[in-house]
């Protein structure tokens, strides 16, 4: 199962992981028949975008399972990933079975044949975003929500998600300066995945919003909430009082209608 990849301007970069379909997950009626594989290696692949025939080269990684990347890019000859990765063994047929849970940067180099990787955050978190205009490009912010446990208790056999899987804070990352700022929206509040908006076309990078549903026990409700990139602490800019829950695993990328 591959449910994300990333592109840099010279590859395609895949993860190949040990998580792969089972028919004996169909017989049991699960809705994603995809678990845990250990006799399959955990692997990194590097399609490269131009020339044709090229194929991919694989580097191996220590056993994970990623859902998410935030971003990659090129660096020389090397390749920056930055992943959300769930260590050890992960069964996505029941969302259960990871270790720790954790913001991490591979670096792939092919001169050496091999991946390095490095601890970023070691809170758990997921839906990683950045700014979408440095896409596949050096960058220095990124933004994630905080989550909480996430298993049979709180993911229904439809596959929708409990609120209790998510947490009511949005992090932000300064890759840069190795800082992290959190918001907090209350004690019952749960927040989703956070997407960042330019002030402008031509904005810095972290001259903008953050913007994210929320959802509010007390409505039974989402609102959506705007954050200023720049004060990410502070109170929102706006706060938008939908009509309707928004399940907080709704996620995606977003294309401007023209």
């Amino acid at each position: 199962m591959m449910h994300d990849f990333a592109l840099t301007p010279s590859y395609v970069v895949l993860l190949d992981l040990p998580v792969t379909f089972s028919l004996d997950a169909v017989t049991a009626g699960l809705k994603l028949p995809y678990t845990w594989n250990p006799a399959h290696q955990a692997r990194v692949g590097l399609l490269p975008r131009g020339g044709a025939g090229i194929g991919v080269r694989w580097f191996e990684v220590d056993p994970c399972w990623v859902f998410h990347t935030l971003n990659a890019y090129d660096d020389g000859g090397r390749v920056v990933l930055d992943l959300v990765r769930y260590a050890g063994a992960y069964d996505v047929s029941t969302l259960t079975g990871y270790g720790p849970l954790t913001l991490d940067r591979w670096i792939v180099d092919p001169a050496a044949g091999k991946v390095t990787q490095q601890r970023l955050d070691d809170r758990p978190q997921e839906f990683p975003r950045t700014d979408e205009r440095l896409t596949g490009q050096p960058y220095r912010y990124g933004y994630s929500a905080v989550i909480g446990a996430v298993g049979h208790a709180t993911v229904s056999p439809g596959g929708d998600i409990a609120d209790q899987a998510f947490s009511n804070a949005l992090l932000k990352h300064d890759l840069a300066a190795g800082a992290v700022q959190a918001h907090e929206f209350g004690k019952d509040a749960t927040a989703g995945e956070a997407v960042f908006a330019p002030a402008a076309p031509g904005a810095a990078e972290d001259d903008g919003y953050v913007m994210a549903y929320i959802h509010n026990p007390d409505r039974g409700a989402a609102d959506l909430v705007i954050l200023a990139a720049q004060d990410f602490t502070a109170d929102p800019v706006a706060r938008v009082h939908l009509p309707a829950r928004i399940p907080l695993g709704f996620h995606g990328s977003w294309i401007p209608d023209t």
